[in-house]
Order: C-alpha cells, then structure tokens, then sequence
C-alpha cells in the first residue's frame, strides 16, 4: 500500500514539473518582415492601438523589445510619453511576451523564440 501511494505522489509530481515549466527568457528565432508583422498584429490590441512602431534593438538577440509612443501631433513640441517594454520568455515550445508594469502575458502564436543564450 504504502510504495503504491509512493508511486503515485511520485507520478503526479513528475507530471507537475513537466507541466508548469518555468519561463526562460527568449529571443526570436528570425527578424524577418512576416516576424515583425506577425508580433505587431499580437501587441496591437494589448497596446490600444493599429499602428504599433518597434523602438531600436535586435529581438534576435535581446529579450526586450520596446513598442513606440505615438508620435507628437502638429500641435504638440514634445512628449513625454515612454516606449512601452515588453520581454519575450519561453514556456515549453510556446513564446510569450509580457508588458513590463501589469505583466500582461500575449502568447505569440506561429511567431518562433529560442532559449536567450
């Protein structure tokens, strides 16, 4: 009685860690033009907003990839407004982003990542 309880507890534990594997910071696997079309379609609703304008840096080699404010109208000089942060992280064989701040997690669907080396 007492080894099948021991084989079961081990067997859900087993199942436990394959199933909740932690995140792992993640880079893109490729940059290409359908990449980056592909991750700008999946942050726009998370951003409010169609027109979603990466900032400077390499998301084949970076984990974070900053998202541009709008630009300033005509009728505004200047803005104080921030690039919003994301980081890329892997779960299994699924990438992710999360927005830096609320933690919004986009599961990118049909979009490759790589373990960040």
């Amino acid at each position: 009685m007492i080894r099948a309880t021991l084989s079961f507890f081990t067997a859900i534990a087993l199942a436990a860690c394959q199933h909740n594997q932690a995140p792992a910071p993640a880079v893109l696997v490729d940059a290409d033009a359908e990449t980056l079309d592909a991750l700008r379609t999946a942050f726009a609703p998370v951003i409010g907003r169609a027109n979603v304008e990466f900032g400077a840096g390499d998301p084949t080699v970076s984990p974070s990839i900053a998202v541009l404010p709008p630009k300033p109208t005509d009728l505004e000089t200047q803005s104080a407004a921030m690039p919003t942060m994301f980081d890329l992280y892997v779960r299994g064989d699924t990438c992710f982003a999360v927005r830096r701040g609320d933690e919004t997690e986009i599961k990118l669907a049909n979009i490759a990542c790589r373990p960040a080396s």
